[in-house]
């Protein structure tokens, strides 16, 4: 995980914080590192579309059913509440499932004839 001085927090920890500046300059560089990762996450989930033979395939049911305890885990291990995380994933991860099948229904379109 990067560190508070690799995402370019001024503090390197919340009580080093100073003001309120330093906390709402910690809150919106690490909001803008989410948002950057959710972008990169976005490009992984469209290349999977490659892999997939159909749309029907897309969804992978036992593979959301094996990513949400992990989560629930991950959220446990930074004290924080699972019953928050666990379905802010799913939405994600649903969101994202409809990304995917958007791009894999445009690259796989037939190409119509130039009338």
């Amino acid at each position: 995980m990067p560190s508070a001085k690799d995402l370019g927090i001024r503090a390197e920890t919340p009580a080093d914080c100073q003001d309120l500046s330093d906390i709402r300059q910690a809150i919106d560089t690490i909001d803008r590192a989410l948002v950057d990762l959710f972008g990169l996450r976005m490009g992984y989930v469209l290349e999977a579309a490659r892999f997939k033979p159909d749309v029907a395939s897309i969804p992978a049911p036992e593979r959301v059913a094996a990513m949400l305890p992990e989560r629930r885990r991950w959220a446990e291990e930074n004290g924080l509440d699972p019953d928050f995380i666990v379905p802010l994933f799913s939405q994600i991860i649903q969101w994202f499932i409809q990304q995917q099948i958007h791009h894999w229904e445009q690259k796989n379109a037939p190409r119509r004839e130039a009338e």
